[in-house]
């Protein structure tokens, strides 16, 4: 099992499939691939840090509600980040805390990404994790 973030093509849009030991762990694996699209995040300052904490009724919601929140602090106060420290219960809670910075005139910018949708979106449990997928209208 590998654990982290690739991306996947389809059609029009992108798809994130992430692996973690823990669901947490691959949410964060799931915004980091996000971010990916975004920016270069290796080279970013992570000297902005915001807190964040949601609660829904599944974990496939939970996970879309996530990643279009962070699409919506980065369209409207224009933040990237490049790390994730996420908890995600199994009441269907996540926390997490995000490190990035603003963008500025020397962060390089790759794509727009419009949402986190529900087409072909998965949440399973595997051996050893978990594994999410889901695609982003870009």
């Amino acid at each position: 099992m590998f654990l982290g973030y690739k991306l996947i093509q389809h059609t029009a849009d992108v798809g994130i499939v992430a692996q973690g030991a823990s669901m947490g762990d691959a949410f964060g694996f799931a915004a980091s691939g996000l971010f990916s699209l975004i920016t270069d995040t290796s080279t970013l300052k992570q000297d902005k840090i915001i807190s964040l904490e949601f609660i829904s009724d599944s974990y496939e919601n939970l996970l879309v509600k996530w990643l279009n929140e962070l699409i919506y602090i980065f369209d409207t106060q224009i933040l990237v980040f490049g790390r994730f420290e996420v908890a995600v219960n199994s009441a269907f809670k996540l926390t997490a805390i995000c490190f990035g910075q603003k963008v500025n005139a020397d962060t390089p910018l790759h794509h727009y990404v419009k949402a986190a949708t529900y087409h072909l979106l998965k949440v399973k449990k595997i051996t050893g994790g978990y594994k999410l997928q889901v695609l982003l209208d870009i």
